[in-house]
């Protein structure tokens, strides 16, 4: 997964997560995970 910025006019004010294939609620918690500790919450 990788975790970037958002498209045109919400660029700088939004972020996407990509990923390809089926993804499993562990994969999910993992991502939520490191947005957590990025945010700081």
């Amino acid at each position: 997964m990788f975790i970037s910025n958002g498209y045109c006019e919400l660029k700088d004010k939004t972020f996407r997560i990509a990923h390809m294939g089926e993804l499993t609620m562990s994969d999910i918690d993992e991502v939520l995970g490191a947005i957590d500790e990025i945010l700081g919450f």
